[in-house]
């Protein structure tokens, strides 16, 4: 006799409506056609996005019936605890969706599937361009797109699909670990973007330190997982990691002067060791994978980072998911 299969518990996390404004009226003494031009192109993106969810939720419904899930949906900002008790989350927006699915994650046995809703349309970027950069979301991390989420959730169902783990960084700042744990980067650096940063660090290993004391003056330190190396990282010359990497990449920013230690400006912090940082300004702030997630720091606190933290479970689109 064959035991009837599992429903799978299913939460949707949804990126929500109004991040984008609305059309200007044209009664408005501000309104302009450029002005109008983008704002109508975000309100299409807008648009999009809804799309993209009722084809999500018609597509669950069908599963739902045929008895093979259960699911129920909220919207990112409503979550405010740990997600627990379900078997797989599917976040519907981008990659920050996802950034936000990971931090409200402590079970590193829940994996989740990100859905790109509303992906870049190649020929919208061409017919704009020289109007504005009508580029939309890049959803590194997503698996699905609205046009193929049905194909990768059946795959899920019939266990054709596995996830991949991504390493994660544990942050703690005076010894205290902090809660959120991050999938893409942290970035230390003065509230004034204007203002010089002035810290230390060295990499240690079981406590003993592996490199000599760098002292810095600059304009922050970015410190990003394998996940997070194509992102900000890149952009300032950092190297593309594999996603399987479970060694952090941490990069001084903009250096004001070039210091004997100069070659330890930029390297990396393998899985057996951690980054050890001393603050030496009045004030400062660590981000966490964006602008959403702050800590403030103060003159003399120290920061540990390292990739211990429990990893994440990620269904990742196939061209990563092929190179790992």
């Amino acid at each position: 006799m064959q035991m009837a299969r599992k429903r799978l518990q299913l939460l949707l996390l949804l990126k929500p409506f109004d991040i984008y404004p609305s059309p200007i009226s044209s009664s408005s003494s501000s309104s302009s056609s450029a002005a109008n031009q983008v704002l109508t192109y975000l309100q299409n993106r807008t648009s999009a996005h809804k799309h993209a969810i009722n084809i999500c939720q018609t597509v669950l419904n069908a599963r739902t019936a045929a008895g093979l899930v259960h699911w129920k949906a909220d919207f990112r900002g409503h979550v405010s605890g740990p997600i627990r008790g379900v078997d797989l989350v599917v976040t519907i927006g981008g990659d920050g969706t996802l950034l936000q699915a990971s931090h409200l994650m402590d079970d590193d046995s829940i994996p989740v599937l990100g859905v790109n809703s509303d992906p870049t349309r190649p020929h919208e970027v061409e017919e704009l361009n020289d109007e504005f950069d009508a580029t939309r979301s890049t959803g590194y991390l997503c698996a699905a797109t609205p046009d193929t989420f049905e194909q990768i959730l059946d795959g899920i169902l019939e266990n054709r699909c596995r996830p991949s783990e991504l390493a994660r960084m544990a942050v703690s700042i005076n010894s205290n670990m902090v809660q959120t744990s991050a999938l893409n980067d942290i970035l230390l650096a003065h509230p004034c973007p204007a203002a010089v940063s002035r810290f230390s660090f060295r990499v240690k290993r079981n406590g003993e330190p592996l490199t000599s004391l760098v002292h810095c003056r600059s304009s922050g330190l970015r410190v990003s997982t394998a996940a997070g190396s194509t992102a900000a990282m890149h952009s300032a010359g950092g190297s593309a990691m594999p996603i399987l990497s479970k060694e952090l990449q941490y990069m001084v920013r903009e250096p004001i002067s070039q210091m004997p230690n100069a070659h330890l400006m930029h390297g990396w912090v393998k899985s057996s060791e951690t980054m050890n940082i001393s603050w030496f300004c009045r004030e400062g702030i660590l981000y966490i994978d964006g602008s959403h997630v702050v800590h403030s720091v103060q003159l003399g606190d120290t920061i540990e980072l390292s990739s211990r933290a429990p990893a994440l479970k990620v269904y990742l689109p196939p061209h990563l998911a092929h190179s790992a």
